[in-house]
């Protein structure tokens, strides 16, 4: 569940609210999770790194052409930058391209999200290792929680609120706290929104609410549409495309921004 969400139904407490009420969980268990809802974009390293090639190349033969540099010594360091730049790109590329067919395909393997791991034969719910598309560059992981059972599998988990013997003001956090994500990943946690991020823009995503009562009751909330904005924008929701039995308490806090207990930001 991201922060800007309301649980309506069970509580009639706002999305505001959910981020400091604790006594919510005596009631009902939460899990919030995010599915992207196109096919991945199978775009391999190789194509990734050419085009990065292209354009370094291609900047440094304009910087070139145009006169700037005029002989082997004028404006040295403007030129050296983007060596350095072609460099480093090289060491990347000599890091994730395969040089031999003998590599094994799963050493290769750098799945972006749940659906990608789903979609590979991994059908187990459980933690995995994900390498979100802005960070694979500088080979920035991230462990997460895959429910491969619920509504055909591959959702990434990015919020579990349950029994979990916590204090009832556990989820009553910072703003720092929730930027980073705080929690156990395998019982009641808040992946961060930071990670929230970068998981709903590197392609679309939908996000599906399940709740359970003590008595066994269960309802769902699903959205086809969903992402956040980064911290400069106070992580402000863009949530559409209802449908479940949990009623419809998100769609109006559509284009609104993160609030903790301390305010936003």
């Amino acid at each position: 569940m991201c922060p800007t969400c309301s649980l309506n139904y069970t509580t009639g407490y706002t999305w505001k609210e959910v981020l400091t009420k604790g006594d919510m969980i005596d009631l009902w268990s939460v899990l919030a999770a995010e599915k992207s809802s196109l096919p991945p974009r199978r775009v391999t390293l190789a194509t990734r790194f050419f085009f990065g090639f292209s354009l370094l190349f291609l900047q440094l033969e304009v910087f070139l052409t145009l006169g700037y540099v005029t002989s082997a010594c004028d404006d040295s360091g403007r030129s050296v930058s983007y060596l350095d730049a072609a460099v480093d790109m090289i060491s990347k590329a000599k890091l994730y391209f395969p040089v031999c067919p003998a590599i094994s395909q799963n050493s290769l393997f750098r799945p972006m999200d749940c659906e990608e791991l789903l979609r590979s034969g991994h059908n187990e719910s459980g933690v995995y290792t994900i390498w979100p598309r802005s960070r694979i560059m500088d080979d920035k992981s991230l462990d997460v929680f895959c429910d491969m059972d619920t509504d055909g599998g591959g959702w990434t988990v990015i919020q579990r609120r349950g029994n979990f013997s916590r204090p009832t003001d556990y989820f009553f956090k910072d703003w720092s706290s929730y930027k980073v994500g705080f929690g156990d990943i395998e019982k009641d946690f808040w992946l961060g929104n930071d990670n929230i991020y970068v998981l709903t823009n590197q392609r679309l995503s939908s996000i599906r609410f399940d709740l359970q009562a003590v008595d066994g009751e269960k309802r769902h909330a699903h959205y086809d549409d969903f992402w956040i904005e980064d911290e400069s924008n106070k992580y402000r929701l863009h949530i559409e495309g209802y449908s479940g039995d949990a009623g419809d308490s998100m769609t109006v806090e559509s284009h609104n921004q993160v609030l903790t207990n301390q305010g936003p930001g």
